[in-house]
């Protein structure tokens, strides 16, 4: 517990409101997921992106990034989390990559199959402060599908 009380003295105030809980962590990240029997375990180290497609109004697939967008999301077992989503430039000639970064703390609700992405900082303001939810889903040992609305976000464990 005296770890903890230096790290949190040693944060900006926004930050130690996450540390305390506010925000959740890695330890009721533990202890909600294992309620559900999803080990929290499963969540840790780094995705590469595979695919992002969402369906429009009308039903229809598209991909917010290209069918060849790329990225990376990573968890830690000290409740740490950071995403990078962008689409590759076709020439890399041509203007910089559209690009999504974003990195924070996390928890899981196991009983509601959701992780929350609690945001420190991005490269979108309107995020920084906010709860990113998304609903979660494991196909075998090395595929996590990450779902918010009509996006699907099919992550392979990183190699």
């Amino acid at each position: 517990m005296q770890r903890l009380a230096v790290r949190i003295r040693s944060l900006t105030p926004h930050v130690a409101l996450l540390a305390l809980g506010l925000g959740g962590g890695a330890h009721d990240a533990h202890a909600q997921a294992s309620a559900r029997g999803v080990s929290p375990e499963r969540f840790l180290g780094s995705w590469e992106l595979v695919r992002w497609v969402a369906a429009n109004q009308a039903g229809e697939t598209t991909y917010p990034f290209g069918e060849d967008a790329e990225g990376q999301i990573t968890y830690t077992a000290d409740g740490r989390m950071s995403a990078h989503l962008m689409r590759p430039p076709a020439d890399p000639a041509d203007a910089p990559p559209q690009h999504l970064a974003y990195w924070g703390t996390y928890s899981l609700n196991a009983s509601a199959g959701t992780v929350t992405h609690h945001v420190i900082g991005a490269d979108r303001p309107n995020w920084i402060g906010s709860e990113q939810v998304r609903q979660f889903r494991f196909e075998g040992q090395d595929v996590l599908i990450l779902s918010l609305g009509q996006q699907h976000l099919t992550w392979r464990r990183a190699r």
